[in-house]
């Protein structure tokens, strides 16, 4: 493609025009939208590359896709005779690139290094036109300079990655004074007068060389978690090392590896800030933290200690707490669906149950829920194990089975409170089932949780703790269980033709018109080359009725409770044929969960 003209020579910033003008030679966007656009532009004092991000561009070539931003940058780079890449910081040499200028002097300029050698430096930049620092920067490092464009965005990241984390490693390493080696031995002592301290100065006091640094750490480490959209921090010690590993979209994955004592300290720094005993290592602890993020987001983690036999390891599970709103859309209710729900949760009494294995989303649908239903006029109360999100709408409670606090005394103790609503965090046991049921049967609305693999199966489970299936047909209004599955990238998925043989296979006799194709997962820079970004509820919605209740009457098996209810329920494998449909995620991801 021919490279546009640069019309200007002088010094100048990046323009809407700039940005747009390539867009519509290229086809991405018409001339209208360009005009349109360029409207709206010249109304704000946003960055050019930084409105991009929020404004999805339609491939018209390909119905159903959109540009990736990536795509639109590269665009842009070419028609101006530029180099687009996006850059992984797991492949930048943090190091060499961090000592090739003073951060002060790159943020002035906002450009970052990203490659040096004996020849050249690399640097992005989102100015690709404003380059009178070209001159006085080449003179400083003595190599001849290439540039390339990024996004405002990129550059901010990135130079808090090289100079911030990279210098606050360093500093910690480096520092060998008195101070610092004392605080090091007293941590690999465990001595209580450590936790001492370490807490009065997190209270307010001015913190020393070392405390920053590791203070920088952990902040930019729960920042960058959020921003790769993970659910949990893993802070692991290995022979020698020790390593944080991320969880996105249900895997694990390896983001940064660093020396032992360091590890070390990052650990005791999240288990001051959970309220957490430092000088103890050698049993599990459970700790909290609430932070407001960069971003003027809030989320909550539940901290949990682990020691293993090199050391003691920390799992940090992120929660957000906008995630947790009014809005049900997250579940992605079929209309119908979504109507039984809310006509089960409106109901003035009954036990409704939200099931599904660990990690299934059962915390949010049901910190959703009660949000819904947690109106000025009604009297919430929750006992939990532990207190997940802290919601103002709710009376919390919070198990401590040492001192008899259960989950049957928490609901003995509600029933006391004048409640209109009742959570509880999980039916284990026989006596917090039939507490439960009997809170139904005098006039509450209960919510509960329990571990099973499908609606169907939630009903067993309660007649495997003992209670009595005349007791479960006058309590139980409505069943939903549900697992996540992997949200196919909508960038780069690709549709190929439906195979019968799957549908079918799928449906397992259920009716539901076959599509005319599936979509797989691909793999782009959007998605990290994973071919799905997020993940999406699949569930199983039962409203109970005449028909399944005389069913259960008759203590059948779930096998044959399923066949004899079959097309009275949303079942997972219909609700899961359509999210495949509706191009959401892909055949073989509702196969694992089915099988």
């Amino acid at each position: 493609m021919a490279v546009i003209p640069q019309y200007e020579n002088e010094d100048r910033v990046l323009t809407p025009r700039d940005v747009l003008q390539p867009l519509v030679r290229n086809g991405m966007i018409s001339i209208t939208e360009g005009e349109t656009l360029l409207r709206a532009w010249n109304k704000t004092k946003e960055h050019p590359l930084t409105l991009l991000n929020s404004i999805n561009f339609p491939d018209r070539k390909n119905p159903g896709k959109s540009f990736t931003q990536d795509e639109i940058l590269n665009a842009i780079a070419e028609a101006w005779g530029l180099t687009y890449q996006r850059v992984d910081i797991l492949n930048i040499s943090l190091e060499v690139v961090g000592s090739v200028l003073p951060h002060a002097y790159v943020d002035r300029l906002n450009i970052v290094p990203i490659f040096v050698s004996e020849e050249k430096v690399v640097f992005m930049t989102a100015e690709p036109f404003a380059l009178a620092w070209m001159d006085e920067v080449k003179g400083q490092i003595k190599r001849k300079i290439e540039i390339q464009l990024s996004s405002p965005k990129q550059i901010k990241h990135l130079l808090n990655e090289i100079y911030v984390v990279q210098k606050a490693f360093r500093a910690m390493n480096q520092d060998q004074g008195t101070r610092g080696t004392e605080k090091l031995r007293l941590l690999r002592q465990g001595r209580a007068d450590e936790l001492e301290q370490l807490i009065e100065k997190s209270k307010g006091r001015k913190l020393g060389a070392q405390e920053g640094y590791i203070t920088k750490i952990v902040d930019w480490l729960i920042n960058f978690a959020t921003i790769e959209r993970a659910s949990d921090i893993h802070l692991e010690p290995k022979k020698g090392m020790g390593q944080v590993r991320f969880r996105v979209d249900g895997d694990l994955r390896t983001v940064y590896r660093l020396d032992h004592e360091a590890l070390v300290m990052i650990i005791s720094r999240f288990k001051i800030l959970g309220e957490m005993k430092i000088d103890e290592k050698r049993k599990p602890q459970d700790g909290g933290i609430k932070r407001v993020l960069e971003n003027g987001k809030q989320v909550e983690m539940r901290l949990s200690t682990l020691p293993t036999n090199f050391g003691e390891k920390l799992v940090v599970r992120i929660f957000d707490k906008n995630v947790a709103g009014k809005d049900l859309s997250f579940i992605g209710f079929h209309p119908e669906d979504l109507k039984t729900w809310t006509d089960l949760i409106t109901q003035p009494q009954g036990l409704i149950l939200v099931t599904g294995p660990t990690g299934s989303g059962k915390t949010t649908t049901l910190y959703t829920t009660l949000n819904k239903v947690a109106t000025p006029d009604v009297n919430v109360c929750t006992a939990e194990d532990p207190i997940e999100m802290e919601v103002d709408n709710f009376n919390q409670v919070e198990i401590n089975t040492q001192i008899g606090m259960n989950f049957a005394e928490c609901i003995r103790a509600f029933l006391r409170q004048d409640p209109d609503i009742i959570m509880v965090g999980e039916i284990r046991d026989r006596e917090t089932g039939e507490m439960a049921i009997q809170s139904s049967l005098t006039g509450h609305l209960v919510f509960s949780t329990l571990h099973t693999n499908g609606a169907l199966a939630t009903i067993q489970r309660l007649i495997d703790l003992g209670l009595p299936s005349f007791l479960i047909n006058s309590s139980l209004t409505g069943i939903l269980a549900q697992r996540l599955v992997k949200r196919l990238c909508p960038h780069c998925k690709k549709g190929v033709p439906a195979d019968k043989n799957k549908w079918e296979a799928l449906l397992d006799g259920e009716k539901l018109p076959l599509p005319e194709q599936f979509f797989e997962a691909v793999g782009c820079e959007e998605c990290k080359q994973t071919g799905y970004i997020g993940r999406l509820c699949v569930y199983e919605l039962v409203k109970m009725n005449d028909e399944i209740k005389r069913v259960i009457h008759s203590k059948v098996e779930v096998s044959e409770l399923r066949e004899k209810t079959r097309g009275s329920y949303t079942s997972i494998r219909v609700n899961g044929a359509r999210k495949v449909a509706q191009g959401e995620t892909c055949m073989e991801e509702i196969l694992k969960i089915v099988y």
